[in-house]
C-alpha cells in the first residue's frame, strides 16, 4: 500500500498462546506459510477521548510505527454472528501516513489523547487465504491468525490447538488480565 492509500475490510481473527515461536515457525513453514514481513518492531499508541468514549464503545483509534512505515488504525465495535462468536470480528480502515510524530500531533490537537502505549515484535508470515502474526510481547508469545471461521478451524487443529484456546481479547485487555498495570513495553537497560 502507498502512503496515503487506505484500505478497509472486513477482520476476522483469534489469538492463541506460543510456547516456543521457533517451533511454530517451522511448523507454519512446512504448511506453506512464507514471510511477508520479517521479525521487526512494533511501535503502538492507542488513542481515546478524555472520557474514554472509543474503548466504550468498543472502537479503537491506533497510531502504529512497524517495519519502517506508519499506519493508523480505526476498528470498529467487534460484530459477528451467532456462528461466529469463537473470533474477533470487526470491519478495519488503516491508511499509511508520512510521520509518526506528526499524526500524533494532529491527533492530539483534534482532542484524542494516548491512553495506552504497547510495543511488541512481530514477524507476519501468509498462506493462501490465512495470514499468521507471531508476536514477542513483555507478557509472552503469541500468534494471530487472519482468515475465514474454517480457516481458522483447520489451522490451528492441524498445530494442535483447540478453540478453547481462542483469545479473542486485545493486547491492552490481556495485559490488565494478567496484572499489568501503565503500559506494555519492554524493559529498557535503564530499568
Amino acid at each position: 500500500m502507498k502512503e496515503g492509500t487506505g484500505t478497509r475490510k472486513r477482520e476476522i481473527e483469534i489469538k492463541l498462546p506460543v510456547q516456543d515461536p521457533g517451533t511454530l515457525r517451522k511448523k507454519l513453514h512446512l504448511k506453506g506459510f512464507r514471510t511477508m514481513v520479517p521479525r521487526h518492531h512494533e511501535f503502538n499508541l492507542v488513542f481515546d477521548t478524555p472520557d474514554h468514549h472509543l474503548r466504550k464503545s468498543g472502537r479503537l483509534l491506533r497510531l502504529r510505527s512497524a517495519a519502517d512505515r506508519v499506519i493508523l488504525t480505526a476498528k470498529t465495535p467487534p460484530q459477528q454472528k451467532k456462528s461466529e462468536s469463537a473470533y474477533k470480528v470487526r470491519e478495519e480502515t488503516e491508511v499509511h501516513v508520512a510521520d509518526f510524530d506528526t499524526m500524533r500531533d494532529i491527533l492530539e490537537k483534534i482532542g484524542y489523547e494516548v491512553i495506552f502505549t504497547y510495543e511488541k515484535f512481530r514477524e507476519i508470515l501468509i498462506f493462501e487465504e490465512a495470514m499468521a502474526m507471531l508476536d514477542e510481547t513483555p507478557m509472552g508469545n503469541f500468534m494471530e491468525i487472519e482468515g475465514s471461521p474454517k480457516t481458522i478451524d483447520t489451522l490451528t487443529h492441524e498445530l494442535g490447538y483447540t478453540r478453547d484456546q481462542y483469545i479473542t481479547a486485545n493486547y491492552r485487555s490481556l495485559f490488565i488480565a494478567t496484572g499489568g498495570h501503565g503500559d506494555m513495553r519492554f524493559p529498557t537497560e535503564n530499568e
